[in-house]
């Protein structure tokens, strides 16, 4: 578990560090409509996001009642 910890810490360091120069250079032409535009996206990720989470449990409840099944099947069987 720690070095599953351990790797996505420095995976998020080492991305942080490459994507600080590109924000820095997005920064010196800024656009004055831009947490307009922000906004906009943001609404679209929760859109997606309201979308995708009943679709992950039902998933989730799918794959306990098919496990729960196969072992049903499996005790009834001589």
């Amino acid at each position: 578990m720690t070095t599953v910890r351990t790797r996505i810490t420095m995976i998020s360091s080492i991305l942080a560090t490459t994507a600080i120069p590109a924000f820095a250079a997005a920064e010196a032409r800024s656009n004055p409509s831009e947490p307009i535009v922000w906004g906009f996206l943001g609404f679209c990720a929760l859109i997606i996001i309201a979308q995708i989470a009943p679709l992950i449990r039902n998933l989730n409840k799918q794959s306990k009642a098919a496990s729960e099944q196969t072992t049903a099947v499996k005790h009834h069987q001589p």
